[in-house]
């Protein structure tokens, strides 16, 4: 199966009206939350109607990045289906949801989640565009789109260093002669 232009305009066309549906539904309901870099009210805000504007572009980034990879792969080999893709993006879904609610019930398990998944970067490729798509969808209603865009970027490249340099010092020790 393909990615396809039309199923790109619509998933991103649901991402900004949702996005955008929440963000009126909090206006009419006490005002747009700011969101506060590491929960500390001394760093800058960052208020949800500007995740409003960067998320469907960066969805749409993302959702383009995936399309360029399983639809026009360089290596006919390696090509990957969609079928697996949205299984990695519901499972990535899935976490973040399961952190947002810990989080806000203020259970402590959030550090054990992360480390496994940490752990997890160097076995799995965490840092393809659909794990990173399904962090921010998944966290966004309780943190905004700004601060899990940011920190999902930051964890993505950490994941691709934790997933590429073992593999490339693997190779590199394993070629030389003896």
């Amino acid at each position: 199966m393909k990615l396809t232009l039309n199923f790109r305009l619509l998933f991103t066309l649901l991402v900004t009206l949702l996005v955008w549906g929440h963000i009126i539904w909090d206006h009419l309901h006490g005002g747009i939350p700011t969101h506060y870099l590491l929960h500390d009210d001394n760093l800058p805000g960052i208020p949800n109607w500007l995740g409003g504007i960067l998320l469907p572009f960066f969805t749409w980034f993302l959702l383009y990045r995936i399309h360029k990879r399983i639809n026009e792969p360089k290596i006919p080999l390696a090509s990957e289906g969609l079928r697996s893709v949205i299984i990695r993006f519901l499972l990535a879904m899935i976490v973040a949801i399961i952190i947002s609610v810990l989080f806000t019930f203020e259970i402590d398990a959030i550090e054990y989640i992360m480390l496994t998944i940490f752990v997890a970067a160097f076995i799995f490729p965490l840092y393809k565009s659909e794990y990173l798509l399904g962090w921010v969808l998944g966290s966004a209603f309780t943190f905004g789109a700004i601060i899990p865009i940011g920190f999902g970027s930051l964890f993505a490249a950490i994941f691709f260093i934790c997933y590429k340099v073992p593999r490339v010092g693997i190779a590199y020790f394993g070629s030389i002669k003896r």
